[in-house]
């Protein structure tokens, strides 16, 4: 009996140090999925203070930490309870990363792998907005509308009408966006989604310019249960809706309510900005340009203040024409807010005038070279420097002073310096036109190369620009009147044929290289692909032109902030950088570039090692929770606290 016991004892024992040993390696895996989770969240909330389309340093590495925790998980503990969770947030961490391809590939495994984790309505928005982001647009609207009509929970079915609402807006199709919001509106239970749905539709309305119902819309928000953060939001795009329907009356009477009640207080900025934008429509320049001046001193270092310091920078420059307070403004947009909306435009205008400064010193310059000569073409020329006898013939003077001359063009090749100077009142008329919207400055610059006799390749472009100036603004009289005179002049010239659609061969012609950049402009709220190929023939046909070099730098732009697609990113800022090292934005490309190809490196770099063990020096926290057992930890269940 005893020794039965003993051996019961044995039996027990061994099983005691089995379960100690199996509880101990459960503990070990759960704290490497709960550090991976951690570090995911800590990302998140770091995503959340910059703008959508960019990740700061320390959000990319909590990401990267929480892919490697999740994949320790994944290669050391294959049977645990918690790998589903695990892959799913590899996929969106690579998803926040804006490795969209990779995200791609992690959310097939996971679907593959399984099919029936409680995760996986949430991975498949998350899936369909990552097709979307890598432009298989159809594809993602096809994934969303399948799960959509597949899950029975209304919650993760308003998310999903969300997703989709949201892609639609993005493409400016706005009435299918509308229609989605509305949609949530209806099946949502959490009345505070229904709210920012309602938002949304307001929002739409007023992007489809019907003021009327936009007001109507933004009124009923309130029906549902919008935060305190919304409803300030609904004062400010109130305000909007007033001022872009001309009801300045209206939008004046609730921004001064809003603005003397301390209650308002957090978007005060917000709206004094819109008293701006009000001053503006009025064409009272003096009034907006003292109203944005105070808010930069008002609320400095706040994103409001970024967008007050863009519109003095265009104030200065198109109604003002003061270029050096201009170019202050600009410079001050990134530094108030790095993520502005503004940072982009405001650094290309910055650029625009700091070119204008150099050209102008070029024109000073070349002037001066040419003047002598144009004063001696006329007749003009000096003639106390010739030695001559009182009783000189006048013959003999002529043939002097015309000696005289000579001698002095040796010094110089006159095309040359006249090619200078016309070239620089070119490049002054062009910066008048297409920059800085003065088409009177344009005018005279260009009709005074068009007026000018001496060594002049330039009159008949400079035809082509009056001809184009008049022909904008559809006075048909004096287009046609330039056209003529480019006719009678230069009927070969390859701008006439241009103009008459004929075939023309024009390398590297800044005029023909702007209008093709105007054009791909166009395309930048309609269709982004369309722009892309504008831009690119811009850069293909007109590669020498300052605006193939903007060219480039709007292709990055657009797949950086507007597709999130690193590697071509990567290869246009590359392009950008190589093609023109003497840039004035070279300062501003090259730490973007730099970002870029550090995140697209770490990407590229497998996982560390996987095999060592968990020890609690690698712990996110001191103190690590007591596992649930009964239960999966549901934390990256919440879509609100995924859902940006």
């Amino acid at each position: 009996m005893q020794k039965i016991l003993k051996k019961s004892q044995q039996y027990l024992s061994v099983f005691s140090i089995i379960g100690v040993l199996l509880f101990g390696s459960q503990c070990a895996y759960y704290n490497t999925y709960y550090n991976a989770e951690q570090y995911f969240k800590e990302g998140q909330k770091e995503l959340k203070k910059v703008q959508e389309g960019q990740i700061s340093a320390q959000a990319k590495k909590n990401f990267d930490i929480a892919i490697e925790k999740a994949n320790k998980v994944l290669a050391n503990y294959p049977d645990s309870r918690w790998t589903d969770n695990a892959l799913y947030i590899i996929a969106m961490s690579n998803y926040f990363k804006m490795d969209y391809t990779k995200s791609r590939r992690n959310f097939e495994e996971y679907f593959a792998k399984y099919p029936a984790s409680s995760l996986r309505p949430q991975a498949e928005i998350w899936y369909g907005r990552c097709l979307w982001k890598l432009g298989e647009r159809e594809l993602a609207l096809h994934q969303l509308n399948r799960s959509g009509r597949n899950v029975k929970d209304n919650d993760i079915k308003a998310e999903i009408y969300s997703a989709i609402a949201d892609l639609y807006q993005s493409s400016n199709q706005l009435d299918s966006a509308r229609h989605y919001y509305k949609k949530i509106t209806k099946i949502s239970a959490d009345p505070e989604i229904a709210a920012q749905a309602q938002y949304n539709i307001a929002e739409v309305d007023l992007l489809q310019n019907n003021m009327e119902l936009a007001v109507k819309d933004l009124k009923a928000v309130s029906k549902y249960a919008p935060s305190k953060e919304l409803k300030d939001r609904m004062q400010v795009l109130l305000a909007r809706i007033y001022r872009e329907a001309g009801m300045y009356a209206e939008a004046r009477e609730l921004i001064n309510t809003k603005l003397n009640d301390e209650a308002n207080e957090s978007i005060w900025g917000d709206l004094e900005y819109q008293l701006g934008l009000i001053y503006l429509s009025e064409q009272d320049y003096e009034s907006a340009l003292l109203r944005f001046s105070q808010i930069t001193e008002k609320y400095s270092g706040k994103p409001v203040s970024a967008r007050a310091y863009y519109q003095l920078g265009l104030l200065n420059m198109k109604y003002f024409h003061d270029y050096e307070k201009a170019q202050k403004s600009f410079s001050m947009v990134a530094r108030e807010d790095k993520n502005s909306e503004f940072v982009f435009d405001a650094k290309n205008k910055g650029s625009e005038i700091k070119r204008f400064f150099t050209i102008r010193k070029k024109l000073e310059k070349a002037w001066k070279d040419a003047e002598p000569f144009e004063l001696s073409l006329k007749g003009i020329a000096d003639s106390n420097d010739v030695v001559l006898e009182d009783d000189a013939r006048p013959e003999d003077l002529k043939k002097a002073i015309e000696y005289h001359e000579q001698e002095k063009r040796k010094d110089v090749d006159t095309t040359a310096v006249f090619y200078k100077y016309y070239q620089s009142l070119y490049e002054i008329g062009e910066l008048y036109y297409f920059n800085f919207e003065q088409p009177d400055s344009a005018f005279k610059y260009f009709n005074k190369i068009n007026k000018s006799k001496y060594f002049n390749s330039f009159r008949d472009k400079s035809l082509y620009a009056l001809y184009y100036i008049f022909n904008e603004i559809e006075d048909s009289v004096k287009s046609n009147a330039y056209l003529d005179t480019l006719r009678l002049l230069y009927p070969d010239s390859p701008y006439l044929a241009f103009i008459e659609k004929r075939e023309a061969v024009l390398p590297s012609e800044e005029i023909q290289a702007r209008q093709l950049f105007w054009d791909a402009e166009k395309w930048l709220d309609i269709n982004l692909d369309s722009a892309i190929t504008v831009f690119n023939s811009v850069y293909r046909q007109y590669p020498a032109t300052y605006y193939a070099e903007k060219s480039v730098l709007n292709i990055a732009w657009i797949y950086h902030h507007k597709y999130y697609d690193l590697d071509n990113a990567i290869k246009w800022y590359k392009i950008f950088l190589d093609e023109y090292p003497e840039s004035e934005n070279i300062s501003f490309v090259k730490p973007i570039y730099n970002t870029l190809a550090d995140i697209n490196k770490i990407i590229d770099v497998a996982p560390a090692d996987t095999t060592k063990s968990e020890s609690t020096a690698d712990s996110f926290l001191e103190e690590k929770p007591t596992e649930d057992r009964t239960a999966k930890p549901t934390a990256v269940n919440k879509h609100d606290e995924l859902d940006k």
